[in-house]
Protein backbone atom coordinates (compact mmCIF):
# COMPACT_ATOMS: atom_id res chain seq x y z
CA UNK A 1 0.00 0.00 0.00
CA UNK A 2 1.34 3.16 -1.30
CA UNK A 3 2.62 5.30 2.09
CA UNK A 4 2.06 9.43 2.34
CA UNK A 5 5.49 10.46 0.71
CA UNK A 6 4.11 8.33 -2.32
CA UNK A 7 1.31 10.37 -2.72
CA UNK A 8 2.74 13.50 -2.17
CA UNK A 9 5.44 13.19 -4.76
CA UNK A 10 2.31 12.02 -7.04
CA UNK A 11 0.75 15.57 -6.39
CA UNK A 12 4.37 17.02 -7.00
CA UNK A 13 5.33 15.64 -9.97
CA UNK A 14 1.96 16.17 -11.99
CA UNK A 15 1.01 19.77 -10.88
CA UNK A 16 4.19 21.36 -9.48
CA UNK A 17 7.25 19.95 -10.74
CA UNK A 18 7.47 22.14 -13.52
CA UNK A 19 5.95 24.96 -11.95
CA UNK A 20 8.72 24.45 -9.46
CA UNK A 21 11.52 24.23 -11.90
CA UNK A 22 11.04 26.88 -14.56
CA UNK A 23 10.22 29.35 -12.03
CA UNK A 24 13.69 28.50 -10.10
CA UNK A 25 15.88 29.09 -12.81
CA UNK A 26 13.75 32.10 -14.07
CA UNK A 27 14.38 33.32 -10.25
CA UNK A 28 18.67 32.59 -10.27
CA UNK A 29 18.87 34.65 -13.50
CA UNK A 30 16.66 37.63 -12.20
CA UNK A 31 18.81 37.36 -8.92
CA UNK A 32 22.20 37.52 -10.69
CA UNK A 33 21.26 40.32 -13.44
CA UNK A 34 19.62 42.13 -10.09
CA UNK A 35 22.92 41.64 -7.70
CA UNK A 36 24.85 42.62 -10.83
CA UNK A 37 22.91 45.55 -12.05
CA UNK A 38 22.20 47.04 -8.18
CA UNK A 39 26.09 46.31 -7.33
CA UNK A 40 27.11 48.21 -10.29
CA UNK A 41 24.84 51.07 -9.18
CA UNK A 42 26.59 51.15 -5.90
CA UNK A 43 29.71 51.36 -7.14
CA UNK A 44 29.27 53.94 -8.99
CA UNK A 45 26.79 56.37 -7.43
CA UNK A 46 29.06 55.87 -3.88
CA UNK A 47 32.66 55.52 -5.25
CA UNK A 48 32.68 57.14 -8.69
CA UNK A 49 30.07 59.77 -8.84
CA UNK A 50 31.03 62.34 -6.65
CA UNK A 51 28.05 65.14 -7.08
CA UNK A 52 25.08 63.46 -5.82
CA UNK A 53 22.56 65.95 -4.60
CA UNK A 54 19.59 64.73 -6.63
CA UNK A 55 20.93 61.68 -7.04
CA UNK A 56 21.04 60.83 -2.84
CA UNK A 57 18.25 58.33 -2.89
CA UNK A 58 19.27 56.37 -6.12
CA UNK A 59 22.03 54.36 -4.34
CA UNK A 60 20.31 53.55 -0.87
CA UNK A 61 17.43 52.25 -2.96
CA UNK A 62 19.84 50.15 -5.02
CA UNK A 63 21.05 48.78 -1.61
CA UNK A 64 17.22 47.92 -0.95
CA UNK A 65 16.89 46.41 -4.47
CA UNK A 66 20.11 44.13 -3.76
CA UNK A 67 18.84 42.86 -0.39
CA UNK A 68 15.19 42.47 -1.88
CA UNK A 69 16.93 40.24 -4.71
CA UNK A 70 18.84 37.78 -2.38
CA UNK A 71 16.36 37.71 0.01
CA UNK A 72 13.77 37.29 -2.17
CA UNK A 73 15.52 34.61 -4.49
CA UNK A 74 16.13 32.51 -1.40
CA UNK A 75 12.80 32.79 -0.43
CA UNK A 76 11.02 31.66 -3.53
CA UNK A 77 13.77 28.74 -4.04
CA UNK A 78 13.45 27.16 -0.89
CA UNK A 79 9.16 27.68 -1.31
CA UNK A 80 9.90 26.29 -4.94
CA UNK A 81 12.07 23.51 -3.41
CA UNK A 82 10.15 21.99 -0.48
CA UNK A 83 6.31 22.93 -1.91
CA UNK A 84 5.09 20.67 0.67
CA UNK A 85 7.82 19.74 2.60
CA UNK A 86 9.51 22.80 4.49
CA UNK A 87 11.79 21.67 6.40
CA UNK A 88 12.71 24.33 9.36
CA UNK A 89 10.14 26.79 10.95
CA UNK A 90 12.63 29.61 11.83
CA UNK A 91 14.00 30.11 8.44
CA UNK A 92 10.26 30.15 7.28
CA UNK A 93 9.80 32.74 9.76
CA UNK A 94 12.95 34.91 8.39
CA UNK A 95 12.48 35.18 5.16
CA UNK A 96 8.80 35.86 5.51
CA UNK A 97 9.75 38.78 7.34
CA UNK A 98 12.25 39.91 5.32
CA UNK A 99 10.09 39.45 2.18
CA UNK A 100 7.96 41.78 3.69
CA UNK A 101 10.12 44.00 5.13
CA UNK A 102 13.16 45.34 2.10
CA UNK A 103 10.12 45.37 -0.44
CA UNK A 104 7.73 47.73 2.12
CA UNK A 105 11.23 49.78 2.88
CA UNK A 106 11.99 50.36 -0.56
CA UNK A 107 8.24 51.16 -1.40
CA UNK A 108 8.60 53.78 1.63
CA UNK A 109 11.80 55.40 -0.20
CA UNK A 110 9.76 56.04 -3.44
CA UNK A 111 6.87 57.37 -1.32
CA UNK A 112 9.75 59.68 0.02
CA UNK A 113 11.09 60.39 -3.23
CA UNK A 114 7.82 61.67 -4.46
CA UNK A 115 7.70 64.27 -1.90
CA UNK A 116 11.35 65.38 -3.19
CA UNK A 117 10.75 65.46 -6.21
CA UNK A 118 7.37 67.50 -6.11
CA UNK A 119 8.80 70.05 -3.25
CA UNK A 120 11.60 70.73 -6.05
CA UNK A 121 9.56 70.77 -9.17
CA UNK A 122 6.46 72.44 -8.06
CA UNK A 123 7.13 74.25 -4.79
CA UNK A 124 10.50 76.09 -5.90
CA UNK A 125 9.86 78.94 -3.10
CA UNK A 126 9.17 76.13 -0.36
CA UNK A 127 12.57 74.85 1.41
CA UNK A 128 13.86 71.82 -0.36
CA UNK A 129 15.19 68.75 1.59
CA UNK A 130 18.64 68.81 3.36
CA UNK A 131 21.20 66.19 3.55
CA UNK A 132 19.75 65.94 7.33
CA UNK A 133 16.86 65.63 5.84
CA UNK A 134 17.01 63.33 3.45
CA UNK A 135 18.88 60.78 6.22
CA UNK A 136 16.55 61.70 8.92
CA UNK A 137 13.37 60.72 6.49
CA UNK A 138 14.82 57.41 5.37
CA UNK A 139 15.58 56.49 8.89
CA UNK A 140 12.14 56.98 10.02
CA UNK A 141 11.13 54.98 6.80
CA UNK A 142 12.68 52.48 7.77
CA UNK A 143 11.59 51.95 11.36
CA UNK A 144 7.77 52.33 10.52
CA UNK A 145 8.21 49.80 8.10
CA UNK A 146 10.20 47.61 10.62
CA UNK A 147 7.59 47.82 13.29
CA UNK A 148 4.23 46.86 10.87
CA UNK A 149 6.70 43.97 9.35
CA UNK A 150 7.81 43.06 12.77
CA UNK A 151 4.55 41.00 13.89
CA UNK A 152 5.79 38.62 10.99
CA UNK A 153 8.09 36.75 12.99
CA UNK A 154 5.27 36.21 15.22
CA UNK A 155 2.17 34.84 13.21
CA UNK A 156 4.33 32.85 10.20
CA UNK A 157 5.92 29.85 9.90
CA UNK A 158 5.42 26.39 8.41
CA UNK A 159 1.82 24.59 9.35
CA UNK A 160 1.02 20.74 8.66
CA UNK A 161 -2.20 19.61 7.41
CA UNK A 162 -3.86 16.78 6.35
CA UNK A 163 -4.90 17.31 2.76
CA UNK A 164 -7.26 15.15 0.04
CA UNK A 165 -5.86 14.48 -3.03
CA UNK A 166 -6.83 11.11 -5.39
CA UNK A 167 -9.30 10.04 -2.51
CA UNK A 168 -6.02 9.17 -0.21
CA UNK A 169 -4.96 11.76 2.78
CA UNK A 170 -1.49 12.73 2.77
CA UNK A 171 0.24 15.35 5.20
CA UNK A 172 1.90 18.31 3.56
CA UNK A 173 3.76 21.00 5.06
CA UNK A 174 4.48 24.23 4.06
CA UNK A 175 5.75 28.03 5.24
CA UNK A 176 2.66 30.42 5.14
CA UNK A 177 2.30 33.88 5.99
CA UNK A 178 -0.33 32.98 9.05
CA UNK A 179 -0.38 29.80 10.77
CA UNK A 180 -2.74 30.43 12.93
CA UNK A 181 -6.76 30.00 12.13
CA UNK A 182 -8.62 32.96 10.63
CA UNK A 183 -9.52 35.71 13.40
CA UNK A 184 -10.06 39.08 13.61
CA UNK A 185 -6.69 39.68 14.65
CA UNK A 186 -4.95 38.38 11.60
CA UNK A 187 -7.42 39.80 8.82
CA UNK A 188 -7.21 43.27 10.66
CA UNK A 189 -3.52 42.93 10.31
CA UNK A 190 -3.29 41.61 6.59
CA UNK A 191 -6.02 44.08 5.72
CA UNK A 192 -3.97 46.80 7.40
CA UNK A 193 -1.01 45.62 5.27
CA UNK A 194 -3.15 45.67 2.28
CA UNK A 195 -4.78 49.00 2.67
CA UNK A 196 -1.12 50.75 3.61
CA UNK A 197 -0.01 49.40 0.18
CA UNK A 198 -2.72 51.12 -1.81
CA UNK A 199 -2.45 54.19 0.12
CA UNK A 200 1.37 54.50 -0.54
CA UNK A 201 1.00 53.91 -4.10
CA UNK A 202 -2.02 56.02 -4.01
CA UNK A 203 0.16 58.74 -2.38
CA UNK A 204 3.06 58.29 -4.82
CA UNK A 205 1.19 58.88 -7.94
CA UNK A 206 -0.65 61.77 -6.87
CA UNK A 207 2.42 63.43 -6.03
CA UNK A 208 3.75 62.62 -9.17
CA UNK A 209 1.33 64.04 -11.42
CA UNK A 210 1.68 67.84 -10.74
CA UNK A 211 5.43 66.94 -10.81
CA UNK A 212 4.79 66.39 -14.48
CA UNK A 213 2.04 68.91 -15.57
CA UNK A 214 4.83 71.30 -14.19
CA UNK A 215 7.89 69.81 -16.18
CA UNK A 216 5.20 69.28 -19.21
CA UNK A 217 4.49 73.54 -19.13
CA UNK A 218 7.93 73.87 -18.11
CA UNK A 219 9.07 72.47 -21.62
CA UNK A 220 5.95 73.74 -23.72
CA UNK A 221 6.87 77.12 -22.26
CA UNK A 222 10.62 77.04 -23.11
CA UNK A 223 10.14 75.91 -26.56
CA UNK A 224 7.70 79.16 -27.30
CA UNK A 225 10.19 80.89 -26.56
CA UNK A 226 12.77 79.37 -28.26
CA UNK A 227 11.00 79.51 -31.78
CA UNK A 228 10.04 82.70 -31.38
CA UNK A 229 13.62 84.04 -30.41
CA UNK A 230 14.88 81.61 -33.88
CA UNK A 231 11.95 83.53 -35.75
CA UNK A 232 13.19 86.83 -34.73
CA UNK A 233 16.69 85.85 -35.34
CA UNK A 234 16.25 84.66 -38.54
CA UNK A 235 13.34 87.57 -39.72
CA UNK A 236 15.09 90.28 -42.20
CA UNK A 237 15.97 93.79 -40.29
CA UNK A 238 13.59 96.66 -40.37
CA UNK A 239 14.99 99.35 -42.10
CA UNK A 240 11.98 101.39 -41.70
CA UNK A 241 12.69 101.84 -37.84
CA UNK A 242 15.66 104.23 -38.81
CA UNK A 243 13.33 107.19 -39.59
CA UNK A 244 12.57 107.20 -36.05
CA UNK A 245 15.88 106.12 -33.94
CA UNK A 246 19.04 108.25 -35.20
CA UNK A 247 22.23 106.22 -33.60
CA UNK A 248 25.24 107.99 -32.86
CA UNK A 249 28.44 106.38 -32.09
CA UNK A 250 30.39 108.84 -29.92
CA UNK A 251 34.07 109.31 -31.22
CA UNK A 252 36.77 108.26 -28.44
CA UNK A 253 40.52 108.54 -27.94
CA UNK A 254 41.85 106.29 -25.33
CA UNK A 255 38.25 106.31 -23.92
CA UNK A 256 35.62 103.40 -23.50
CA UNK A 257 33.39 103.24 -26.12
CA UNK A 258 30.19 105.13 -25.57
CA UNK A 259 27.02 104.43 -27.94
CA UNK A 260 24.09 107.07 -27.63
CA UNK A 261 20.43 106.05 -28.70
CA UNK A 262 18.33 108.62 -28.84
CA UNK A 263 14.92 107.65 -29.87
CA UNK A 264 11.85 109.99 -31.18
CA UNK A 265 8.61 108.87 -29.48
CA UNK A 266 6.13 108.09 -32.38
CA UNK A 267 3.46 109.39 -30.27
CA UNK A 268 5.39 112.66 -29.56
CA UNK A 269 8.00 113.79 -31.62
CA UNK A 270 9.37 116.45 -29.35
CA UNK A 271 9.93 114.00 -26.77
CA UNK A 272 13.40 112.50 -26.78
CA UNK A 273 14.31 109.55 -25.01
CA UNK A 274 18.25 108.80 -24.58
CA UNK A 275 20.40 106.02 -23.15
CA UNK A 276 24.10 105.67 -22.90
CA UNK A 277 25.58 102.13 -22.59
CA UNK A 278 28.79 102.13 -21.56
CA UNK A 279 31.07 99.15 -21.95
CA UNK A 280 34.56 97.33 -21.43
CA UNK A 281 36.05 96.40 -24.81
CA UNK A 282 37.77 94.05 -23.31
CA UNK A 283 35.31 92.29 -21.60
CA UNK A 284 34.19 88.56 -23.05
CA UNK A 285 30.58 88.75 -24.54
CA UNK A 286 29.42 85.33 -23.80
CA UNK A 287 29.45 85.35 -19.73
CA UNK A 288 25.84 85.70 -19.71
CA UNK A 289 25.47 83.07 -22.34
CA UNK A 290 27.79 80.65 -20.27
CA UNK A 291 25.66 81.15 -17.29
CA UNK A 292 22.44 80.92 -19.00
CA UNK A 293 24.31 77.49 -20.63
CA UNK A 294 25.17 76.14 -17.29
CA UNK A 295 21.42 76.83 -15.82
CA UNK A 296 19.58 75.42 -18.66
CA UNK A 297 22.03 72.36 -18.62
CA UNK A 298 20.75 72.16 -15.11
CA UNK A 299 17.14 72.03 -15.71
CA UNK A 300 17.58 69.32 -18.16
CA UNK A 301 19.47 67.08 -15.99
CA UNK A 302 16.44 67.87 -12.70
CA UNK A 303 13.99 67.03 -15.51
CA UNK A 304 15.48 63.77 -16.64
CA UNK A 305 16.14 62.46 -13.24
CA UNK A 306 12.53 63.48 -12.09
CA UNK A 307 11.13 61.72 -15.51
CA UNK A 308 13.29 58.61 -14.47
CA UNK A 309 12.06 58.05 -10.80
CA UNK A 310 8.44 58.83 -12.28
CA UNK A 311 9.43 55.60 -14.76
CA UNK A 312 10.72 53.96 -11.68
CA UNK A 313 7.31 54.76 -10.00
CA UNK A 314 5.38 53.01 -12.93
CA UNK A 315 7.58 49.61 -12.54
CA UNK A 316 6.66 49.83 -8.69
CA UNK A 317 3.41 50.35 -9.60
CA UNK A 318 2.85 47.64 -12.67
CA UNK A 319 5.04 44.75 -10.60
CA UNK A 320 2.46 45.55 -7.23
CA UNK A 321 -0.64 44.72 -8.73
CA UNK A 322 -0.65 41.86 -10.01
CA UNK A 323 0.41 40.92 -6.00
CA UNK A 324 -1.76 42.31 -4.87
CA UNK A 325 -4.25 40.68 -6.28
CA UNK A 326 -3.75 37.42 -5.87
CA UNK A 327 -3.27 38.43 -1.92
CA UNK A 328 -6.70 39.52 -2.13
CA UNK A 329 -7.91 36.34 -3.94
CA UNK A 330 -5.67 33.97 -1.63
CA UNK A 331 -7.93 35.01 1.23
CA UNK A 332 -11.18 35.22 -0.62
CA UNK A 333 -10.58 32.04 -2.40
CA UNK A 334 -10.01 29.23 0.76
CA UNK A 335 -8.66 26.78 -1.85
CA UNK A 336 -5.98 28.96 -3.23
CA UNK A 337 -4.06 28.23 0.24
CA UNK A 338 -3.16 24.82 -0.33
CA UNK A 339 -3.07 25.09 -4.48
CA UNK A 340 -4.12 21.65 -4.22
CA UNK A 341 -7.36 22.14 -5.67
CA UNK A 342 -7.06 24.43 -8.20
CA UNK A 343 -5.89 23.10 -11.71
CA UNK A 344 -1.98 23.27 -12.81
CA UNK A 345 -3.03 26.34 -14.95
CA UNK A 346 -4.38 28.29 -11.92
CA UNK A 347 -1.31 27.22 -9.90
CA UNK A 348 1.22 28.35 -12.71
CA UNK A 349 -0.91 31.53 -13.17
CA UNK A 350 -0.99 32.49 -9.21
CA UNK A 351 2.55 31.64 -8.57
CA UNK A 352 3.96 33.78 -11.12
CA UNK A 353 1.84 36.90 -10.34
CA UNK A 354 2.46 36.57 -6.52
CA UNK A 355 6.20 37.12 -7.37
CA UNK A 356 6.14 39.43 -10.41
CA UNK A 357 7.17 42.25 -7.61
CA UNK A 358 10.31 40.71 -7.79
CA UNK A 359 10.92 42.08 -11.07
CA UNK A 360 10.79 45.69 -9.69
CA UNK A 361 13.91 44.98 -7.74
CA UNK A 362 15.53 43.86 -11.25
CA UNK A 363 14.56 46.57 -13.94
CA UNK A 364 15.40 49.58 -12.08
CA UNK A 365 19.42 49.78 -13.18
CA UNK A 366 18.21 49.61 -16.42
CA UNK A 367 16.19 52.94 -16.01
CA UNK A 368 19.07 54.43 -14.49
CA UNK A 369 21.14 53.30 -17.13
CA UNK A 370 19.00 54.88 -19.40
CA UNK A 371 17.79 58.20 -18.54
CA UNK A 372 21.55 59.39 -16.07
CA UNK A 373 24.21 60.10 -18.72
CA UNK A 374 26.51 59.86 -15.59
CA UNK A 375 25.73 56.91 -14.27
CA UNK A 376 26.18 55.80 -18.42
CA UNK A 377 29.45 57.44 -18.33
CA UNK A 378 30.99 55.62 -15.26
CA UNK A 379 29.15 52.09 -15.89
CA UNK A 380 31.15 51.91 -19.29
CA UNK A 381 34.57 53.07 -17.87
CA UNK A 382 33.82 50.84 -14.78
CA UNK A 383 32.96 46.86 -17.56
CA UNK A 384 36.24 48.71 -19.64
CA UNK A 385 38.35 48.45 -16.37
CA UNK A 386 37.22 45.07 -15.17
CA UNK A 387 37.72 44.01 -19.04
CA UNK A 388 41.07 44.82 -18.87
CA UNK A 389 41.33 43.37 -15.24
CA UNK A 390 40.07 39.90 -17.00
CA UNK A 391 42.24 40.14 -19.49
CA UNK A 392 45.83 40.76 -17.67
CA UNK A 393 44.46 38.32 -15.84
CA UNK A 394 44.64 35.68 -18.14
CA UNK A 395 47.24 36.38 -19.82
CA UNK A 396 49.49 35.48 -16.92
Amino acid sequence: MANNTDYVLVLWELKYSDLALSSTILIIIGCIVGIIGNGSVMICYFFRIQERGERYFIPVLAVVDLVACITSSIFYVMDNTFFFSYPNDLICRILTFLQLLVPATSASLLVIISVQRYLLVCKPHVPKMTLSWKRISIGVACLFTLSYSAPMLAISGIKTSNETFQNHTIQITVCKFSTAETSAKITAYFGFLLLLTIVSILITISLFIPVLKTIKLSFLGKLRNWRKASKYRNSPPNTDSASTKDIELGKYVGKKPEIQIQEKSSSNPSIDTSSTLRGDINKPVNTLTTEDSERIKKEKATRRITIMFFVIIVAYVISYIPSLIILILVYAVGDLNNFISISREAAFVCTYLARFVFLNHIVNPFIYSYFDEKFRTELRKLFTQVNKYWMVQNDK
